[in-house]
């Protein structure tokens, strides 16, 4: 998924809901969103905390509305790996990017 198919499905939810991102089996916090280059394809990075409060998602769509993020592709930072984003979920809590 790109930051723009991202952005583009966060605009149709209530601005104040939460968002977090599952990583490992548990949801955690958004830390920082990091751009790199990996062979030639822009990537998106989303690093999570455990602790703190969930950006919500009118935060999240400021931080990744870049003109140089919008093609690249979001991933998410594991704990041994980095995977791909491929949606999220609307749980009862929060939006569930995973």
């Amino acid at each position: 998924m790109r930051v723009l198919d991202l952005l583009q499905l966060l605009s149709d939810y209530n601005k104040n809901t939460p968002v977090r991102v599952k990583v490992a089996g548990a949801l955690e916090n958004i830390e920082s969103f990091e751009l790199q280059l990996v062979d030639e394809q822009r990537q998106l990075w989303i690093h999570a905390k455990p602790a703190g409060k969930p950006l919500k998602v009118w935060e999240v769509m400021m931080l990744l509305d870049k003109p140089e993020w919008r093609q690249a592709f979001v991933h998410v930072i594991e704990p041994d790996d980095i995977r791909p984003l491929f949606g999220f979920q609307d749980t009862d809590l929060c939006l569930a990017l995973n």
